[in-house]
Order: structure tokens, then sequence, then C-alpha cells
């Protein structure tokens, strides 16, 4: 009886092919785990925003150079880190000696639940810096 040989005929012949299996298993990794981060990533804060029946009002096209104040009953931030009303108020007279057309635009996050006062606080020291461009955000 014979004996048959099923190894490759050539052994130092180069393999033409390509495992692209765990490229691809690594891609769809990777793009998973952005879509899960990027709208982690766009909140500045944890702030309940009020509700308003007003769909789509508001300005067009690119969005303006903005400087975020979000307050809640836990206290007040400016833009990712926490802050105090005198921190506010001095980079609020940083932006009030900039050119007019040069400021950026301050919005004011509040979360629903907290108080009135801390808004009030805020808005006086915006007026105070005699700065012009404000806006206060909101849920649609």
């Amino acid at each position: 009886m014979a004996r048959r040989n099923f190894a490759r005929p050539h052994r130092l012949h180069a393999l033409n092919e390509l495992n692209v299996t765990p490229l691809l298993d690594l891609c769809f990794c990777l793009l998973i785990i952005f879509m899960i981060a990027t709208p982690v990533l766009e909140q500045t804060s944890q702030v309940n925003l009020p509700t308003t029946n007003n769909k789509g009002a508001g300005p067009k096209g690119p969005k303006p150079v903005s400087v975020i104040v979000s307050f809640s009953a836990d206290g007040l931030q400016l833009g990712t880190k926490p802050a105090t009303i005198e921190d506010i108020r001095e980079k609020f007279r940083e932006i009030g000696a900039m050119d007019k057309e040069s400021q950026p635009l301050v919005r004011i996050r509040g979360d629903r639940k907290a108080a009135y006062e801390q808004f009030a606080r805020i808005l006086d020291e915006f007026t105070r810096a005699k700065l012009s461009k404000l806006g206060v955000d909101y849920q649609e």
C-alpha cells in the first residue's frame, strides 16, 4: 500500500492569503467605542435643562465661539471646571476687555431644579461687565 503525503508541495512557498477577520473585529470594536463615547464627551456637565415648545428657533449657520457657565444645586461651573462667582466675575471682566466683535457668546445653562438666585447672580455679573452676547440653553 502506498502512503499519501498531505503536506504542501512546496514548503517554502509564500502564503498568498491575508486573514483580515481580526482587523475587521478591531475596526468594529473601535467604531462602537467611539459611538458610545462621543455623546458623553459633548456634554460638559450634568444639567437637567428646562424644555420649551419652540422647535427649530434660533440662529442658523456656524456656531459662534462661546463660554459656558453652568449652575445646578451643587454649585457653579465655568466650562467644565467648578467655579465660584468670583471666577465668573473675573472671566466676564476678561471678556469685557475684548473688542465687541471678538467677544465670545456667554451661554448660561441651568438645572431646572436649581435656585433662580444663581441665575440672577450670573446675569448681574454679566451686566456689570457690560457684555452684550448672551445665550440661555434649554432643551427642545
